[in-house]
């Protein structure tokens, strides 16, 4: 008896496919006729029944092992009285038949998110619903919403997660203050491309002597202050759940799904210009050669002096003297 081989399919453009085996040997080709009663990403058991014309090892899909839920971006059109879902990702071989009581409130050429409720088989093309009308192929960004369901992105909060957002307060309170260094009278500022939408750190920079006496030597003090989210996500909470995972913010050209909800990732967490916040300080002492030679990290609430671009700061170093400076160093007093 030949050995059985586990592994996820991955389906290509032209038709046929490969087995990404689970013991990370060479893939397994599947010709267009295996790849008929399998979709992209299931997790099947194979069989190597012979080498192809490339000498690539050929397989036999014997079971579909997990069929992971998965929703499939696509345009809704009617062919002689038949719907079906064209597929965007073209790893997708087949297209999806929709019954006309699932098409719900969708029109031909639309783009569709389908449920699938019945798979592929050797015989037959998979059939499903449709779930979510994401609107016309040439909506402005239209392209963003297809590649956030294509890639999974989690891009919805649960209701407990809004919920318990909801009840934040919209500014930083007197009890939020207590055990913090006050840091209001230091211009720190944050520095940022010029289409940011959050601000999650701002920085400090003054001379500074090093060491005492006749010993000591000309440094910097250097202030970098990160929001402190952990003030209001409680380990273990929805909201917490939610940002382990989405793991991080993702940025598009015109549009940023954050790990967190907006009244925090643009409120409390967000180190925006004239107002308190709550942060964590790295506070270094840093010698002309950029080592640092001390350090402490404490909590604090700080004020951003300024919201800075990169371009501005570029514009500020190359001359001290010229107009950015003037005007920078006249909104604040020191």
């Amino acid at each position: 008896m030949l050995d059985e081989i586990e592994g996820t399919v991955q389906g290509h453009r032209d038709g046929h496919g490969f087995i990404a085996r689970e013991d990370g040997e060479a893939d397994i080709y599947l010709p267009p006729n295996e790849m008929r009663a399998v979709l992209h990403k299931d997790r099947v058991k194979a069989r190597i029944v012979r080498s192809d014309r490339k000498g690539r090892p050929e397989g036999r899909v014997l079971e579909i092992v997990e069929r992971p839920s998965q929703s499939i971006i696509g345009r809704l059109l009617q062919e002689s009285g038949i719907w079906i879902v064209a597929p965007e990702d073209k790893r997708y071989g087949q297209d999806v038949m929709i019954p006309k009581a699932a098409t719900g409130a969708a029109k031909p050429g639309q783009v569709v998110v389908v449920e699938l409720t019945e798979p592929p088989s050797l015989y037959g093309q998979p059939v499903g619903r449709v779930k979510e009308i994401l609107g016309e192929v040439d909506d402005p960004g239209m392209e963003i919403e297809i590649a956030v369901r294509k890639y999974s992105v989690p891009h919805e909060f649960s209701q407990a997660c809004i919920a318990l957002a909801r009840g934040l307060p919209d500014k930083v309170r007197p009890q939020d203050k207590q055990h913090r260094v006050d840091l209001t009278d230091v211009p720190l500022v944050t520095i940022d491309g010029e289409d940011a939408r959050d601000f999650d750190d701002a920085v400090y920079c003054e001379p500074a002597s090093i060491g005492k006496g006749k010993s000591a030597s000309q440094g910097w003090r250097l202030l970098v202050a990160i929001a402190d989210v952990s003030h209001y996500v409680e380990n273990g909470s929805a909201i917490d759940i939610d940002a382990y995972d989405r793991a991080t913010s993702v940025y598009f050209p015109r549009r940023v799904i954050p790990m967190l909800p907006e009244k925090l990732s643009n409120g409390l967490c967000s180190l925006n210009p004239e107002v308190e916040r709550l942060c964590m300080v790295c506070d270094m002492l840093v010698t002309q050669d950029g080592e640092v030679c001390a350090y402490q990290f404490y909590p604090a609430v700080m004020w951003s002096h300024a919201r800075f671009t990169y371009t501005e700061v570029a514009a500020l170093l190359a001359n001290t003297h010229g107009p950015e400076a003037t005007k920078n160093c006249a909104k604040d007093p020191q």
